[in-house]
This record gives structure tokens, C-alpha cells and sequence, in this order.
């Protein structure tokens, strides 16, 4: 089978969710190809829907919640959306492409590139199957107007929102959340730490900003380092932000008990190291953690999707939700010394965060291709 796979780089775990496929797929045997699709015809400009989202997310994230809740209110409405106008721009040459390479599925980890799907089929000749991949723990808004072959679930709980949504049951899977192959390796906290240099006997706290580094990761920083632990340790991966990383840099130093981290493509090493996660609600990396089994500490939320991600975890247990920087630090402080905490977290992640979905997503589109 040949499998094209669309994300967005509106967050870098849409782009994590779409290589755990990819991954899957390629272990079956399958052909496939990767892209962003906003960067498939040409860079966007400097003003582009993915900056505009991006700059939101990290410099307003409380405008990003009111166009979250604005975006429900439409979605409710059942009008067509303005995401949905803006995706068809790019309809004629992604058909194009598609027929072209001679695809038998494409799967979308975002909304968008479903919204461009779905402007195809009702206007274009299109003989690939199309799905798309709920990368978040709600049925978010618009969803409902795409129009695919099917659609992949994280959880039960979601099917039933969106079903709720009016999007029809018999094309809703529930999967779980496609997580790659590192984050379920059987690596110990000591090989971890041997690979990234970190003392064996230090007690590591990671804080988690998100692809585009969201948060202010510098007061939560000085939050934590006001625990009186003198064998801390505090690794901050600032994701792309380069603004962030620079301050981080010039407050803390590269060595000492913060260690600020540019952006990498070994989150699972240092998910492997941690003794503690303080994380925005990413429906991706939250489901990373859980599958490394890493007990969790939400905060630094993001309002709208994020929020409903970590209501999610922490109504299944899974997560500790924090609604302020002393609040994350005393909830990060009882995992590490208290280890019932911790061990209460991991057993909920256990119960309820299925490790292959990838694998579960990849048969699925495989069996709805050949029955085209």
C-alpha cells in the first residue's frame, strides 16, 4: 500500500502522532510519505495562519481560549466554518498530488488538512481513502463538518462526544493514541540518564513547554528551585522558542540545577530520565507520558483544547492538574517523596492509556484500503 500522512506544525505533536503511523505503517511493510501540509506548496509567508496560531499560543494564550470557545460556538451552529474556507485554497494541488502519486490512504493528524480532504471530495476525483486522527482528548470544534472514511479515537469517552456532534458512529474507531515505538522501549532511568549525561543520583524534574516552547517556564523554574532539595535537578525543553531558550540561558547558565534544553527529537530519552513531568496538556506528549509511564503534573495550560486534555487525565487519574506555578511545584515535590503519589498516577496510566494505537490505526487503514 502507498499512504500519504498530513499534518500541521501548529504544535509539534500533531507531527509526532503522524510519524507514530508512519512508523507502524513502514513496520507492516507499507510505503509512505510524510508532510506538513502548510509547508507543501512553498514556505508560508511570514503572516500565515501556522505563525498567527503559533505567536498566539505562546505570547496570548488567553485570546487562543476565547477563539477556542468563539470556535465551539460556530461548530455548534452547523454554518461552515471560516477554517474550512481557508483549507480549500489548497485543494486542487494537493488532489493533484495525491492522484498523481497514486496513494490508496491518506491520514491526517490535524483538522486542517481534513478540512482540505473533505473540500476534494465534494469537488474533485479522489480514489484514496481518507481518515483523520483525533490527536486530542475532545471532540474539538469543526470536526463535525469534515466529511472522511473514518476517524480514529484516543479513548471510549470521546467516541461518545462525538457522536454527540452528529459525525456518524459507524465511521468513528476508538484506537487509542498513536505513541512511537521509543516512548514504549523498556529503557531504564539509568540508561536514560547515562545518554544525556544526567547524574544517576539526582532527583530530575522536566518541565515540558510544547513544540512551539508555550509558558512561563522561567517562574515556575524559580517556583520549583525554592524546594528545599539540594540533589534537584530541573531540564526545560524549550521546544523552538529561541526567545526562551536565550532567557533561559541568561538566567540560569548551562550547568547547574536548571538545565535549559533547545529542541529535540529525544523527548523519549528525557521522559525515560524524569522522576516528574510538569507539562502543558498536549494531547500527544500527555499520552507520551503515559505510555513511559511518567507521572504527571499538568500546568502551564494553554485555555481551550488543552484544558479539556487535562480535565480528561485528571478525571481518569492520570495526571495531577496544577492551576498555578505553587501549586505544580507542591504536587511535582509529593511525587517525588511521597511514592504513593507517583505510583497512583502510573497505575491509572496504565489502566486507561492503550500503548498501541499506532499499530491499531495502521491495520485500520490498510483494511479499509484493500476493501476500496
Amino acid at each position: 500500500m502507498n499512504v500519504l500522512l498530513l499534518s500541521c506544525s501548529t504544535g509539534e505533536g500533531h507531527n509526532h502522532c503522524a510519524r507514530a503511523v508512519r512508523q507502524a505503517l513502514e513496520a507492516m511493510g507499507h510505503h509512505t510519505d510524510f508532510f506538513d501540509m502548510l509547508h507543501l506548496f512553498g514556505e508560508p509567508g511570514v503572516i500565515s495562519m501556522e505563525s498567527l496560531l503559533n505567536r498566539i499560543s505562546t505570547k496570548a494564550p488567553s485570546l487562543f481560549g476565547l477563539m477556542y470557545r468563539a470556535g465551539e460556538k460556530v461548530s455548534a451552529l452547523g454554518v461552515t466554518s471560516p477554517i474550512y474556507l481557508v483549507n480549500t485554497n489548497y485543494g486542487r494541488r494537493l488532489s493533484e498530488l495525491i492522484n498523481e502519486k497514486g496513494y490508496d490512504a491518506v491520514v491526517c493528524s490535524h483538522l486542517f488538512p481534513m478540512e482540505t480532504l473533505t473540500f476534494i471530495r465534494r469537488h474533485f476525483p479522489l480514489k484514496a481513502r481518507c481518515y483523520g486522527i483525533l490527536s486530542d482528548y475532545t471532540c474539538i470544534p469543526f470536526l463535525a463538518e469534515t466529511e472522511l472514511d473514518g476517524y480514529f479515537l484516543p479513548h471510549e469517552l470521546v467516541r461518545l462526544e462525538c457522536e454527540r456532534a452528529g459525525i456518524p458512529a459507524e465511521k468513528l474507531t476508538v484506537t487509542g493514541m498513536p505513541v512511537a515505538e521509543a516512548f514504549r522501549s523498556a529503557m531504564t532511568r539509568a540508561e536514560a540518564r547515562e545518554a544525556l549525561e544526567i547524574p544517576a543520583e539526582a532527583r530530575m524534574y522536566l518541565i515540558m513547554t510544547g513544540g512551539i516552547g508555550c509558558g512561563d517556564a522561567i517562574s515556575l523554574c524559580d517556583t520549583l528551585m525554592e524546594l528545599p532539595d539540594g540533589d534537584a535537578l530541573i531540564c526545560v525543553l524549550a521546544g523552538r522558542n529561541q526567545e526562551l531558550l536565550n532567557r533561559l540561558n541568561e538566567k540560569y547558565g548551562a550547568s547547574g540545577e536548571v538545565r535549559p534544553v533547545a529542541f529535540t527529537d529525544r523527548v523519549d530519552l528525557y521522559m525515560h530520565a524524569a522522576d516528574v513531568l510538569l507539562s502543558k496538556a498536549g494531547g500527544i506528549s500527555s499520552a507520551e507520558a503515559a505510555v513511559v509511564n511518567l507521572p504527571l503534573v499538568h500546568t502551564m495550560i494553554i485555555p481551550g483544547v488543552e484544558t479539556q486534555n487535562a480535565a480528561f487525565f485528571q478525571r481518569l487519574g492520570m495526571s495531577l492538574l496544577a492551576r498555578s506555578n505553587e501549586e505544580a511545584a507542591r504536587f511535582a515535590d509529593r511525587i517525588v517523596y511521597d511514592g504513593k503519589t507517583g505510583e497512583k498516577l502510573k497505575a491509572a496510566q496504565r489502566a486507561h492509556m492503550p500503548p498501541d494505537g499506532a499499530e491499531k490505526i495502521a491495520a485500520a487503514v490498510i483494511a479499509g484500503a484493500a476493501q476500496a
